[in-house]
């Protein structure tokens, strides 16, 4: 069929495919609802019109265009348009489809959404399924049609257009654009694996609503996702963020996008979650932020990049670049969170703290010299790394995580504009490697500018030079860096919240320094504890602050050396001009303390040890107010001179002096008396008995250094024995790591080294007997079909009230026997030491035989694990069990008697780790231990109806014995001899137990309650020392001396000759809670 000049709009096309064949030929246009805006005379209909091209195809005599302005239409086999294509040219809901492998190609341009009252869509779905715009541009969202070889979404008046690309189909054209004009939207998705858009040239615009009324639109977005790949030779992304969230975003596995040519970046743009994208050259603009995040995320450049927006490489995302970041006037280079830099001269503020990624150490970061270009460090790493090459002028801001920056700075100035320079805030720590600013050339003829460092809240560490020393032309030297510290004084003065302080460290070399209130001076760092710090230029700490330092052995000590700088000003001396000096003072406030820190493993301070702290070449104006230490066993003191300070530091003396005795006084002569006559003598009286005299009380010793402070018994036997460490070594270094501590840290460390997990671990091995006590007296029950026993093997039932009845006639010889179990035990500590959690679980079997009417025998062996922990004193260990043993019973009428002989080897292990401020260590032992039990047992059986009651007493003996152990592991490793525990135990009670018929099998539902005592050895202790110090004995969680203990079970006889059951038994003292749980299998042949 021929149509001249069009199809009308109420005539379905697949009508004149069954009707004329295949070959419809169109001399015009494809019309379906149309209503035109071409000058050309058209078929109109205003009838909703569905389009299914299911035929061959459609013939175009000439170039003719198609345009889909109402209802939808489904392509399911290829089709050519050789003019335009427009779906949606002036209505809302408009559709088509390409999907079962179908391909589209369009001749001319393809527009989708050409108006601002028209909505489009396309979708192109499925393998296979493809739209070509030969030789053509691809325009998304656009208001006209562009070139005249353009597929274009939304033209050309502001109308809306969506491209779907989805599930394996492809879309090539040569250009394409979302939203080319005013009060358009476009809105491109690819997605799935396979799924493939190309263009020579692709843009994605934000377009200027100019019809306000249109303005509630959603934003247009770009999703490349799930697997999905773009290629494109140019690229421009200028779609602006929606409330921070970006709009175009390349994101997934497997998800890439590969321009080989320039990339243009004035939006907002995301490559996240393991998605690459590469291009030649990357710019990003002033209005763009460029987000690369997520683990296995690629950025890749092959050239450079231009930024003079945002660029952030976050959440562990690489960054790879072969030449330069060339950043330009407020560009931000950002690691890690996205941060706010809107207010002009404002430091910026962290919108949001995530993981930093990474850049290849390679590129080289060009401030130019812009000076408000930054980078910015918003991370949550402990440790990040930047290497890379800094050149220009620009400033560094670290607002969070801890970053070391390490590449070549000689080139990087960090001169301050505005708000410039080195910032340091929010809590973080950035450290300079190396020297920064010392090939940059000053003017010489005028002021040199200074790298300006800002530690707001948080610590800098500098690692070499801060800047250059430096002569102007006056001959006045200058070194180009100062650093203010922030405190108290300076956020008054800005109205900001006070009691945010910062900290400078390292060793290195800075200019002018200021160290505010209640902010820290602090050579060293970390990795250097003992640091040297030269300042170049004036000292000022004001009133309040604090100089922190660290001391080591030989004489070291951190330093701080002021020294002067030549000044331009002097006079002639033999006819040559000699200049003055100038700085190199160090100014002192009111209140300023040294406060120690550290000091040296290997130096011993019991005869003290002076070190100098502080040298000014230009004298010191005033004076430190004190010297401190939060440490309860040291003394220090300052000694200031002209031009040094100097700090002693020496152990306390703990020893009560011997009081000096009051002198004699001479006893005054008295004058010789005259005669008297001589009396007649008196009888000479009998001498009164000279009294006893009282002793005088001894004084008690005083304590030593450590146990000055200790309260607990534990603590105390630790801190004895720490006071006799060798002063020397390991020892040496042990002692002097407590020294510097509070009394209150003190106490904790002596809790941390006590080594209390052993004595614990040997109660856990008595408390842990129980369970094969326990199985053996259960076994000895049952054979017996003693009360609380398990069902007997062979039963006879009769009618009435005649009870269950064991027929002891039909008992098979032997009995094998077996019973898997497991406990959970927990006990309070008592204030000396700590609570201690444990389990147990295991299986023990069992034979046995009579020897008589009234005697039975057995042996019984089993293996067990027991697992211990001590979380306050971050102690756990376990132990593997082995037991064996030997019992027997005997039943004489309503008198039963138990009796057993049992021994286990321990395999011992234990971790412990010591931690207190300033050290850490960890520390593993291995050792065997044995348990030997001997228990008896007696029970009175009553019955009363068809319950059955049982008083009975038992009596148990348990004893340890431990192999010494030397434990491995840093220097607060303990050693042990050999040791023991012995505990005895009582437990009276009462039995009860009824038989009762279940489901056809007899069954015994039993339960007991009773009274246990622990005497003897119910604290259990060790005996330990460090490596050259005197034993001490360290007590660990104590055994319950008196508890409640229950037992409940049901055993159901399977057959004569097999019973299982399943029970529980309880242990509740004061102090001790445990819970177990067993089940049983015996079986008789």
């Amino acid at each position: 069929m021929q149509m001249v000049n069009g199809i009308r709009g109420d005539t379905m096309i697949k009508e004149f495919c069954k009707n004329y064949g295949n070959a419809i030929i169109v001399q015009k246009n494809i019309l379906a609802g149309v209503v035109p805006r071409f000058s050309k005379p058209l078929l109109l209909s205003s009838l909703t019109l569905t389009v299914v091209v299911s035929c061959s195809g459609v013939s175009l005599a000439q170039q003719v265009n198609y345009i889909l302005d109402n209802g939808s239409v489904e392509w399911t086999t290829n089709q050519v348009i050789t003019g335009d294509m427009i779906i949606g040219l002036n209505n809302k809901g408009v559709s088509a489809t390409i999907a079962n492998g179908a391909k589209v190609s369009v001749g001319s341009d393809a527009m989708i959404g050409s108006s601002d009252t028209s909505e489009g869509t396309v979708t192109v779905s499925g393998a296979g399924s493809e739209l070509t715009v030969v030789r053509t541009n691809a325009v998304l969202g656009n208001t006209l049609t562009i070139g005249g070889n353009c597929l274009s979404i939304n033209c050309p008046f502001g109308g809306v257009g969506t491209l779907n690309v989805l599930n394996g189909a492809k879309v090539d054209a040569r250009e394409i654009t979302l939203a080319s004009g005013v009060n358009s939207r476009g809105y491109l998705t690819v997605s799935g694996v396979g799924s493939i858009l190309s263009a020579d040239s692709f843009s994605a615009n934000s377009s200027l609503d100019a019809d306000a009324s249109l303005a509630s639109r959603p934003s247009s977005f770009l999703t490349v996702e799930n697997g999905a790949t773009v290629s494109t030779n140019s690229a421009g992304f200028n779609i602006s963020a929606t409330d921070g969230v970006a709009n175009m975003n390349i994101r997934g596995a497997g998800t890439s996008w590969i321009n080989s040519g320039n990339a243009y970046a004035n939006g907002a743009l995301t490559v996240s979650d393991g998605a690459t994208f590469q291009t030649k050259y990357l710019d990003i603009g002033s209005s763009g932020e460029v987000l690369s995040s997520g683990a296995n995320t690629t950025m890749t450049v092959t050239d450079k990049i231009d930024l003079d927006g945002r660029l952030v490489v976050a959440d562990g995302s690489k960054l790879n670049v072969a030449n330069t970041i060339k950043m330009t006037k407020d560009a931000f280079l950002i690691f890690g969170g996205r941060v706010d830099n809107t207010k002009l001269g404002a430091d910026p503020v962290a919108i949001d703290t995530r993981a930093a990624g990474s850049i290849n150490s390679e590129a080289v970061i060009d401030f130019g010299k812009t000076e408000t270009a930054r980078i910015v460090f918003n991370h949550t790493d402990s440790g990040y790394l930047l290497s890379n090459k800094l050149t220009g002028n620009g400033s560094i801001a670290s607002l969070a995580g801890n970053t070391t920056v390490s590449g070549d700075l000689t080139e990087f100035s960090a001169r301050d504009n505005v708000s410039g320079g080195v910032i340091v805030d929010g809590g973080s720590k950035l450290t300079i490697k190396g020297d920064l600013g010392t090939k940059v050339a000053p003017d010489s003829t005028t002021l040199p500018s200074s790298n300006q460092f800002w530690v707001k809240n948080g610590t800098l560490v500098i690692g070499g030079e801060t800047g250059s020393l430096v002569t102007n032309y006056m001959g006045t030297e200058f070194y180009t860096s100062s650093v203010q510290v922030w405190g108290d004084y300076i956020r008054d003065y800005r109205g900001l919240s006070k009691g945010v302080y910062g900290t400078l460290a390292g060793n290195g070399t800075v200019g002018t320094t200021f160290i505010d209130t209640g902010a820290t001076l602090s050579p060293g760092d970390s990795s250097n504890p003992i640091g040297s710090m030269v300042v170049r230029g004036q000292l000022s700490f004001n009133d309040g602050a604090n100089y922190a330092v660290d001391v080591a052995g030989n004489g070291q000590s951190d330093r701080v050396s002021v020294e002067t700088l030549k000044a331009a000003n002097g006079n002639i001396v033999d006819g040559v001009w000699q200049t003055s000096d100038s700085g190199g003072k160090t100014l002192i406030g009111q209140n300023v303390s040294v406060q120690v820190t550290a000091l040296d493993a290997e130096t011993s301070y019991q005869d003290g040890q002076t070190y100098t702290i502080l040298s000014s070449a230009g004298g010191i104006q005033g004076q430190f107010a004190q010297a401190v230490s939060k440490s309860a066993f040291l003394d220090v003191a300052l000694t200031q001179k002209t031009n040094e300070v100097d700090l002693t530091i020496a152990v306390k003396n703990t020893t009560t002096p011997t009081p000096t005795p009051e002198p004699t006084p001479e006893p005054t002569p008295e004058p010789t008396p005259t005669p008297e006559p001589t009396p007649t003598p008196e009888p000479t009286p009998t001498p009164e008995p000279t009294p006893t005299p009282t002793p005088e009380p001894t004084p008690n010793p005083s304590p030593g250094l450590f146990d000055s402070v200790a309260v607990t018994g534990n603590q105390r036997n630790v801190a004895r024995a720490l006071n006799t460490l060798q002063q020397s070594g390991q020892s040496l270094a042990l002692y002097n790591s407590l020294l510097p501590l509070s009394a209150e840290e003190a106490r904790h460390a002596f809790e941390a080294l006590s080594g209390e997990v052993h004595a614990s671990a040997l109660g856990t091995l008595v408390t842990s007997s129980t369970l094969l006590r326990n199985s053996v007296n259960d076994r000895m029950r049952a054979s017996f079909n003693t009360v609380g026993a398990r069902s007997a093997p062979v039963m006879a039932y009769a009618d009435g009230d005649t009870k269950f009845d064991t027929a002891y006639k039909d008992m098979p010889l032997f009995t094998a026997w077996g019973q898997g179990f497991g406990t959970w035990n927990s006990i309070d500590g008592n204030g000396n030491a700590a609570d201690l959690s444990s389990s147990t679980g295991g299986f023990v079997a069992g034979l046995d035989i009579p020897v008589s009417a009234d005697w039975r025998v057995g042996a019984v062996g089993g293996y067990s694990r027991s697992s211990f922990d001590a979380n306050d004193r971050s102690s756990f260990g376990h132990s593997d069990n082995y037991h064996l043993g030997m019992y027997a019973g005997a039943q004489y009428g309503e008198l039963s008697f138990r009796s057993g002989l049992t021994y286990t080897w321990h395999q011992v292990s234990t971790n412990r780790s010591v931690a207190f401020s300033g050290f850490n260590d960890h520390l593993k032992a291995d050792y065997d231990a044995g348990s030997f039990q001997a228990f008896g047992e007696l029970g009175y059986r009553i019955d009363v109806s068809t319950v059955a009651f049982e008083p009975f007493a038992n009596l148990t003996h348990v004893n340890v014995q431990r192999d010494g152990f030397n434990e491995r592991g840093g220097i607060s490793a303990l050693s042990s001899p050999s040791d023991s525990l012995d505990t005895t135990l009582t437990t009276l009670g009462l039995r009860a137990s009824s038989d009762f018929m279940l489901g056809g099998y007899i069954a015994k539902a039993r339960g007991m309650l009773g009274w246990q005592h622990a005497f003897g050895d119910t604290d259990p202790t060790s005996r330990l020392a460090f490596v050259g110090s005197q034993s001490y004995v360290v007590s660990g969680t104590p055994l319950t001396k008196d508890a409640a203990v229950v037992e409940l079970g049901i055993d159901v006889g399977l057959s004569d000759t097999a019973t299982i059951g399943i029970g529980y038994s309880g242990e509740f003292g004061s102090n001790e809670t445990s819970n177990s749980i067993n089940a049983k299998l015996d079986v008789r042949f």
